[in-house]
């Protein structure tokens, strides 16, 4: 991976050709610098179109930028400003959707033990989920991936030209997300495992053991999230059920459960009030935002967008939705469901020019 300390010239430079498209997003008043600190949401690809479409919850707007190095690639959002994308031929790369920089991450056939196909297809799914440490204007920025359908995990460091495979025996992993400096995942068995890859030398530590769970009827399929919120850790459960190919999509929410872990105990307690805190999943780093920071967003609620992409090679519609916790009622978002795409689902990210 590039520093960002080297980043030549030109390509601040470039930026300039965004800025035509972001003065009228400057020039709403509604929206101005507070907008670009509030989460947005990147709307599914369009065909033929190197246009992207962002929805603002803060003024209820969508506005469209265009943003040529997303398209024909998978996309993972972050609260960091910044994009990871994935080709066809499985080059990797960091990108800011804002200002236009695009740093290249090593490439994933420079390390043999991924054991990258020769090619993919529109339809297959190599990585699941990619998670920034930090902006990678910070010197320790770290991306950690969950890849291959045995949810194994990689990593790379800012001036590393490979990846590291991290060897586990904790089975499959379904979920990353950066904490207190070090990577935190959920494995299938519903344990926590941390991954602390700020030395020279990797260290795993068994971080939270499974919570007791109840199991829900109506749920066929269930997916585990990690999220931090005013420094406590939390594991979301989205229950969802199968439409057996009826409609799209396939797979549809049906409830989500909340746990807060203890720290001192590391005993799981089942939450029913989230306080202040809105909670953002799906294909991005699972993040969190306060009320009282962004009242845009209602409290004691779950936004969440479709991560189940890329397993029907046909264009399809996406399961998205803002889940309340205290009545338990989805609410779908006002714009994004006419958008079809094979793989471009829809993610959350929090815009930054940094």
């Amino acid at each position: 991976m590039a520093d960002w300390s080297k980043i030549p010239a030109e390509d601040y430079a470039s930026f300039g050709a965004v800025c035509k498209s972001w003065y009228s997003i400057f020039g709403d008043k509604d929206c101005g610098g507070s907008g670009l600190k509030s989460p947005w949401l990147m709307l599914a690809e369009k065909k033929d179109s190197d246009m992207r479409q962002f929805y603002s919850p803060l003024t209820s707007k969508v506005y469209e930028i265009p943003v040529p190095e997303a398209t024909g690639k998978w996309c993972w959002g972050s609260p960091h400003g910044w994009l990871v994308t994935l080709g066809t031929h499985f080059e990797m790369a960091l990108l800011n959707p804002i200002t236009g920089i695009h740093i290249p991450l090593p490439s994933l056939h420079a390390c043999p033990h991924l054991n990258v196909p020769e090619k993919s297809q529109s339809s297959d799914v190599f990585i699941y989920k990619a998670v920034l440490s930090s902006s990678p204007s910070s010197p320790e920025c770290a991306v950690m991936i969950i890849y291959s359908d045995y949810g194994r995990l990689a990593f790379t460091k800012a001036g590393q030209q490979t990846w590291t495979v991290v060897e586990s025996e904790y089975g499959p992993v379904e979920d990353i997300i950066y904490f207190d400096g070090s990577f935190l995942a959920v494995n299938m068995a519903w344990e926590v495992w941390m991954y602390d890859v700020s030395g020279s030398e990797m260290k795993t530590i068994h971080f939270a053991p499974a919570p007791v769970v109840h199991e829900i009827d109506e749920t066929e399929y269930e997916a585990k999230y990690l999220v931090e919120a005013g420094g406590d850790i939390f594991m979301v459960i989205r229950n969802l059920y199968d439409t057996a190919s009826t409609d799209v999509p396939d797979m549809i929410t049906w409830t989500f459960s909340v746990l807060k872990l203890h720290m001192s105990s590391k005993v799981w307690e089942d939450v029913e009030d989230m306080e202040h805190s809105t909670f953002f999943l799906g294909n991005n780093h699972s993040f969190s935002t306060s009320a009282s920071d962004y009242p845009e967003f209602r409290r004691n609620t779950i936004y969440f967008t479709d991560d189940y992409c890329g397993f029907l090679d046909i264009p399809r519609h996406f399961d998205m939705g803002i889940y309340n916790l205290h009545d338990t009622q989805i609410q779908h978002y006002p714009v994004g469901h006419e958008a079809l795409s094979v793989f471009s689902a829809p993610l959350w990210i929090k815009p930054s020019f940094s």
